[in-house]
């Protein structure tokens, strides 16, 4: 018997929203999805939320009290609220310029067929990524309900002396399914250092959605910092699609702690010779909460080179998944890719799934990937103990060695400082 595929391309009936967003949530038996029920995350009551401006003096209070505190600094910082730029809490740096597209929705991604701009025209645009699109209906569904997305464009004037902090905040009264689109197109020799996070001003048990996609032109270079860091119990669902041209440079670094739910869905195509990619991720869940890395790095042309880095801990009765893939194409000779996943399991009851993977259709290649999940060790922990050290101090010691690694090896002081602090804060805990 053949079965009847169904194309998701239905009529939005306000009176519905919430049997219409389920309708684009994935199940367990779409391979992608196949460690993370989404629907166990999404609330019952879940509503969209309109937004257009801020007006609410409580919000106001919560977001100027949010600067007073010093989490954030007012120089250098894009703030957005429920996807929208908030131009009086930001201060756009030179070399950056921001605006607002009014671009087709009937298609997924608006990366350009050559994958050198972004276009409004459906059949312009960037395929590279279908695969995955086909099986993940939640992109098209962030299409749907975004207005208009945001391009940044980074020239080379843009300086790196003071990283760009991206704050995507959102005002939630209720359980809301929240959007945001941004593009950002790095010019030619042009250089980028972002730190990104996400802020809640609302009500807990919320849903976000937020997609991104990155066009690195020749000779360019992105620094990309995410802090995923939410104690307000909501879920977050972060994709990321990135398309690079020759000799560009790519790094993004997830830092994860505290949240109901994130995946992150990090796409990368070098589609130009000498191109390079790294995508690293360190983590850290507690207590509760389920954490759903998905990363593919496609080596689409020869000499290009890719690395990938997660480093977990769980504790509690928190979860976790690792798909890494690396895919090299046929003709993508003298190719060089590297991935590793380590888990630090510090709870009997917290569970962990990996599945690294390569597929390779060349031949003159380096690829390499390997996965561990294991306990604290036993040794170590008993030469700490042996000198007096209390057994859940030396714990957390080991823990904090374990993501120290990867914290370390942040090349701008400020972010480091940072980031050392939130981790080395909860490590201890």
């Amino acid at each position: 018997m053949t079965g009847f595929k169904r194309r998701l391309r239905p009529e939005f009936n306000i009176e519905k929203e919430s049997d219409f967003i389920l309708d684009f949530l994935p199940n367990v038996k779409n391979e992608d999805w196949k460690y993370t029920n989404l629907k166990k995350f999404v609330p019952e009551s879940i509503t969209l939320q309109p937004f257009k401006e801020i007006n609410s003096k409580s919000l106001l209070k919560k977001i100027n009290k949010f600067y007073e505190d010093g989490k954030l600094s007012k120089k250098n910082v894009v703030f957005f609220m429920d996807g929208v730029l908030q131009k009086d809490f930001s201060d756009v740096p030179t070399g950056l310029k921001i605006e607002q597209l009014t671009i087709n929705k009937n298609t997924s991604l608006y990366l350009n067929k050559s994958g050198l701009s972004f276009r409004a025209a459906a059949k312009q645009s960037y395929s590279g990524f279908n695969n995955f699109l086909k099986k993940t209906k939640l992109i098209e569904l962030n299409s749907y309900l975004t207005d208009h997305p945001y391009l940044l464009t980074f020239n080379e004037s843009f300086s790196n002396s003071c990283p760009l902090k991206i704050i995507h905040g959102f005002s939630n009264q209720n359980a809301f399914f929240n959007q945001n689109r941004l593009l950002f197109l790095l010019e030619k020799n042009s250089t980028a250092l972002i730190h990104e996070e996400v802020v809640n001003f609302g009500e807990p048990n919320s849903f976000f959605n937020m997609v991104s996609e990155f066009i690195c032109l020749e000779n360019s270079s992105l620094d990309l910092y995410m802090t995923q860091n939410d104690a307000t119990n909501s879920s977050l669902i972060n994709s990321v699609f990135c398309a690079q041209q020759k000799n560009s440079v790519s790094n993004f670094n997830i830092f994860s702690l505290d949240g109901k739910l994130i995946r992150n869905n990090i796409l990368v195509d070098l589609i130009g010779k000498e191109s390079k990619s790294s995508v690293l991720g360190t983590s850290y869940l507690r207590s509760f909460g389920h954490l759903d890395n998905f990363i593919t790095i496609s080596h689409l042309v020869e000499n290009c080179k890719s690395n990938q880095l997660f480093k977990s801990v769980y504790g509690g009765d928190s979860s976790g998944c690792f798909c890494g893939k690396i895919f090299v194409e046929k003709g993508a000779q003298q190719t060089e890719a590297f991935q590793q996943n380590n888990n630090l399991m510090v709870s009997k009851k917290a569970r962990v799934n990996a599945k690294p993977q390569l597929e390779i259709f060349t031949d003159d290649v380096v690829c390499s990937h390997g996965c561990t999940i294991g306990a604290i060790d036993e040794s170590a922990l008993f030469y700490l103990r042996s000198r007096g050290i209390p057994k859940k101090e030396a714990i957390n010691l080991l823990i904090t060695a374990f993501l120290n690694d990867s914290i370390s090896n942040i090349a701008n002081n400020e972010i480091k400082t940072k980031l050392s602090k939130l981790f080395l804060k909860h490590s201890h805990a």
